[in-house]
């Protein structure tokens, strides 16, 4: 006996086969120890006669100097007005303060007198349909005692039908305007990341008004008097060192403000196979030496070393790793689910069995593993964060789970 399908299930299978989903591999967010370091390479120096300039202009008002003084590393040579870069800061600051504001209320919703128009609109529509109920209520009553047509009742009642979806959709408006706009955060995010650039130079600017020997030694020569002006590279002081075989090394200006908490350093000597570990103790004694090029963007960093080691000598290379304090429970993604898109780097979750998009700051890598910053807080611990075949996936498209690794 032949049986066949009927239409109904013909449909419900060619149904099944139009719907498109992307197969997916989830997993979860991870959270990390992270130990901070800088890797550099250095070279070990002998006694350094050096000539300490301003690295910014202005009045030299103070003069701490005098030829043939000692000095020790942190004392204060020589002072810059510190007034226009002082007001510099305060400006910053205050247009960090105002774009901090802008970004919790672009989190909170539309701002208040958007608000007050979609309340407004709301309520408009909310009166529209009282009135329009009004007037059916009254309309009935006449058609039912024979005044009116029943074609005039219809159109009151259409009339309350188009109230009522018009008080619906300003009601909808009205949510909707109350949800922040994602690209509006991450707007104001970029906007405060770069005003705070610029207030780190202004509060480095502001901190190098203040000229201070970079290590103990003598002056043996001033190079400037009270009251001139200083452009930038102007010779301040020439000092002389202890004759010492010291280590220095060249690091990037960004780093200048991350030395406080610098915990240990550990120098290798690979001519020599040597390894020497300083601790935090120590660290507190390194020198600080500003680059004469101040377009270089970078600063040397000179340490005394513990003990004299006689197989030391100057011209020696190493290699250096900086260890900056340890971060605990530092959120992280697999390398594998990070994403390049138009709106920058992205992960993506599932929701409600569709790809969820999820803008991100990509930061170290190690492992596998990405250091991130959820600028929208959306990857919870027990998010499904999508790994393999997040290239593949685009916003709202269907997913098809076909494995797990969490």
């Amino acid at each position: 006996m032949f049986v066949g399908c009927s239409a109904s299930e013909d449909k419900k299978e060619t149904k099944k086969k139009r719907e498109f989903s992307v197969p997916v591999q989830i997993g979860k967010v991870v959270y990390k120890n992270v130990e901070d370091q800088v890797r550099t390479i250095g070279v070990m120096l002998e006694e350094k006669r050096v000539v300490i300039s301003s690295e910014i202009e202005g009045k030299v008002i103070n003069i701490f100097s005098e030829e043939g003084m000692k000095v020790k590393a942190e004392d204060i040579l020589a002072r810059i007005d510190p007034t226009d870069y002082q007001l510099e800061v305060e400006r910053l600051q205050h247009v960090l303060d105002s774009a901090a504001k802008d970004l919790e209320m672009a989190k909170s919703g539309a701002r208040p007198e958007v608000r007050k128009q979609l309340e407004a609109k709301e309520n408009a529509a909310k009166s529209s349909l009282d009135l329009a109920l009004k007037n059916q209520s009254r309309i009935k009553a006449l058609v039912e005692d024979g005044v009116m047509a029943q074609s005039t009742l219809d159109t009151a009642m259409d009339e309350v039908n188009r109230s009522k979806e018009e008080l619906r959709a300003s009601q909808a408006n009205r949510e909707a305007g109350l949800q922040a706009r994602e690209e509006d955060i991450e707007q104001y995010i970029a906007q405060i990341e770069g005003v705070q650039k610029q207030y780190d130079q202004a509060m480095l600017n502001l901190e190098k008004t203040v000229i201070r020997a970079p290590f103990d030694g003598v002056i043996i020569k001033k190079k400037i008097d009270q009251g001139e002006f200083a452009e930038s590279k102007t010779p301040i002081v020439e000092m002389i060192m202890s004759p010492k075989v010291i280590a220095g090394m060249t690091l990037p200006q960004r780093y200048r403000n991350k030395l406080n908490r610098l915990e240990g350093i550990e120098i290798y000597i690979k001519e020599l196979d040597i390894t020497i570990r300083l601790d935090k103790e120590h660290c507190k004694r390194i020198q600080v030496i500003p680059d004469a090029n101040i377009y270089s963007g970078n600063f040397y960093l000179w340490i005394d070393l513990p003990k004299h080691d006689s197989r030391l000598f100057p011209g020696l290379t190493f290699q250096a790793n900086l260890f900056l304090g340890r971060r605990k429970n530092v959120l992280h993604v697999s390398s594998t689910a990070l994403v390049i898109s138009e709106k920058g780097t992205v992960v993506y979750i599932v929701k409600d069995g569709k790809a969820h998009i999820v803008p991100v700051h990509a930061l170290n890598e190690k492992n596998g593993f990405v250091e991130i910053k959820d600028f929208t807080k959306q990857l919870k611990p027990d998010a499904d964060l999508i790994l393999r075949g997040a290239g593949a996936v685009f916003p709202e498209v269907r997913v098809k789970i076909v494995t797990t690794n969490l």
